[in-house]
């Protein structure tokens, strides 16, 4: 199922939205893919760009939410560690079992984490952040 980009999704930071369209856009490929509208080939490439960009944005976020003093940054590094970890296993498997229902339940999982991850954990960050750049008075 493709993700639909909504207002939902906007954090308000520009470089983490930006990012958060791009892995959304990788995700939909894949599905489109295993949806039968795609290259089956291309799986693995797509697959390995997902695993490149989250790696780059993961960095990317975790740098700026040091740079703004927010008080989880750590907690959040290690969420990003965790669906990393994860990730490498889900990979791994789809190697060990290259069919296209395996790649379907990795489909399905990155696009649930993802949406989770937008809608809970970075609106925390982005909250903290909007509130930082309210006048104080």
């Amino acid at each position: 199922m493709k993700i639909e980009w909504t207002d939902a999704f906007e954090t308000g930071i520009a470089e983490v939205d930006h990012d958060h369209r791009r892995l959304v856009e990788l995700i939909n490929e894949l599905d489109a893919i295993l949806s039968g509208g795609g290259d089956l080939g291309r799986v693995g490439a797509i697959i390995d760009a997902l695993v490149d960009y989250a790696d780059y944005h993961f960095h990317r976020e975790e740098r700026l939410l040091a740079s703004v003093g927010y008080g989880e940054v750590q907690a959040h590094a290690e969420i990003h560690a965790r669906f990393g970890q994860f990730l490498g296993e889900m990979i791994g498997a789809c190697m060990l079992d290259p069919a296209p229902e395996t790649a379907r339940k990795l489909n399905d999982y990155l696009r649930s984490w993802l949406v989770d991850h937008i809608l809970v954990e970075d609106m925390k960050f982005a909250a903290f952040m909007r509130g930082r750049a309210a006048p104080q008075g």
